[in-house]
């Protein structure tokens, strides 16, 4: 059954409208018919079933059957990656399929791409949406405004275990940090040229833990995916009920 996306879905609805690209999708590119059934989520958790009670001009009117709430699998994973000049919309792409909770962007001394648009932070937050509805998922992950990445370590660290990857640590590789974790976790991958030293080492003030991702030299936007598949993965082995 095709997944919708509605932040106007409650878990007390008896009834919804399905509008903006959405309903365009359902009624010009699926060619829905009224009677059909969906599913709603409004990415917090909520999923509906129901059937599309009538079609109109400008909205497409549901019926709801049922509602189901489900619980978010913990500890949250989440990333801050730095702006890619290409990619970014992989990283969300991606990363929002695994199940990543939340998306910090940052911009570092390396950082080649300096700022993001209105446009273009839209556009990753739509990537996000689309991806939610690929995997059926019912979490959609938020997306960030862009910090410097010494504001970033200040934002977050009181809230996440912080683990960073970086290519010149040797000794400790990512799955012995996430074994001790005892609360939200948020992976920090550099920009292209990696991290400069003396963000490493604010990193380390700010209580971050410093990690290796293997012995090769991936990609910016390949680390992103394998610091999270690793996370997810182990997340799995720990949590099995929550899949």
């Amino acid at each position: 059954m095709p997944l919708f996306y509605s932040p106007d879905l409650k878990d007390i609805s008896t009834r919804i409208n399905i509008t903006g690209s959405e309903y365009h999708h359902l009624k010009t590119s699926l060619r829905k018919h009224e009677g059909d059934q969906i599913s709603i989520t409004n990415g917090n958790g909520i999923l509906a079933k129901g059937r599309i009670n009538k079609i109109l001009p400008n909205h497409i009117s549901v019926q709801i059957d049922t509602t189901t709430s489900i619980e978010k699998s913990k500890p949250h994973i989440s990333i801050a990656f730095s702006l890619l000049k290409k990619n970014n919309e992989l990283i969300v792409e991606k990363c929002t399929e695994l199940g990543i909770y939340e998306f910090f962007p940052f911009i570092s001394e390396r950082t080649v791409k300096k700022s993001i648009s209105l446009n273009q932070l839209d556009r990753l937050r739509k990537v996000a949406i689309s991806a939610m509805k690929q995997c059926d998922s019912v979490y959609l992950p938020e997306i960030h405004n862009p910090l410097q990445i010494s504001e970033l370590l200040k934002q977050i660290h009181n809230n996440y275990n912080m683990i960073l990857a970086w290519e010149e640590e040797q000794n400790t590789p990512l799955h012995t940090i996430l074994k001790k974790a005892k609360k939200d976790i948020c992976l920090i991958v550099g920009p292209e040229g990696g991290f400069e030293e003396n963000e490493v080492t604010l990193a380390k003030e700010y209580g971050s833990q410093i990690v290796s991702l293997g012995n090769h030299i991936l990609r910016a936007e390949t680390a992103a995916i394998t610091a999270c598949a690793q996370a997810i993965f182990y997340q799995l082995k720990q949590n099995p009920e929550y899949y």
